[in-house]
């Protein structure tokens, strides 16, 4: 990728000042300020570089995605030599999460220095992971995988991974109860009907079944998240037998 040799913002912060603040947030100086600023650049700015590209953090999100994805993979590699393709797989879902990204987005208060016409609390609740995403682009472009592989450590795996707490947590109630039945022999299955409650808002509800037995439901406006209200409710209800037995 060519590297911009100067982005023009409209409303920008002094370059001293973003300098400052990336001091609390990077483990370096920055090389390349310019690959900063346009990480932390809203497309409201509508700013477009000399060939008529527009200039803002969606491109360096993308790639800074597939670097987090790359260097968490790395780790679990590294950690778990017994796990294999599906458990590591697992392992790094509940790691890499739009959750998780929006969490380390907020800690370092990165939304504070977007560069937009507008507030970033327009923008929902994502925008701190999003551009979280696409500092770590930046960094990447400007460090190389080596600084953005420090960044991860310093700012997700060292602080906040702890992997055998990990190892126990439920990322999907739904697959954990699938997984089970299967493991157990057992029959299951979702059947889903329509709902419509008194403001005629159309409902999924779901019951789920073991062994031709009703064990719970679930009701939500989305089908996936009714099936997995149902799961999570039936796995607190056979927990016992689940921890005992399985």
């Amino acid at each position: 990728m060519k590297l911009l040799s100067k982005i023009f913002l409209p409303q920008k912060l002094p370059e001293n000042t973003l300098q400052e603040s990336l001091k609390v947030i990077l483990p370096f100086k920055p090389k390349n300020i310019h690959l900063y600023e346009e990480a932390l650049t809203h497309k409201s700015q509508n700013i477009k570089d000399k060939n008529g590209y527009r200039i803002n953090f969606e491109r360096l999100e993308f790639l800074g995605d597939a670097a987090i994805e790359t260097i968490i993979s790395a780790y679990l590699f590294e950690e778990l030599p017994h796990a294999n393709e599906g458990e590591l797989t697992v392992m790094r879902s509940k790691i890499v999460n739009r959750k998780h990204l929006n969490e380390l987005g907020e800690n370092l208060k990165i939304a504070d220095l977007l560069l937009s016409y507008n507030s970033s609390k327009q923008f929902g609740k994502d925008i701190s992971g999003n551009l979280y995403e696409a500092l770590v682009g930046a960094i990447f472009l400007d460090r190389g995988f080596e600084g953005a592989r420090e960044f991860i450590y310093k700012n997700m795996i060292d602080p906040y991974i702890d992997l055998e707490r990990l190892d126990r947590k439920i990322s999907s109630y739904k697959s954990y109860m699938i997984e089970w039945a299967q493991k157990k022999h057992l029959s299951y299955k979702f059947v889903s009907q329509n709902d419509v409650n008194n403001g005629n808002s159309s409902y999924y509800k779901v019951h789920f079944y073991i062994n031709q037995k009703k064990i719970s439901q679930g009701r939500s406006a989305k089908k996936k998240k009714a099936e997995e209200i149902a799961a999570r409710r039936a796995y607190y209800m056979i927990k016992p037998d689940i921890n005992g037995k399985a």
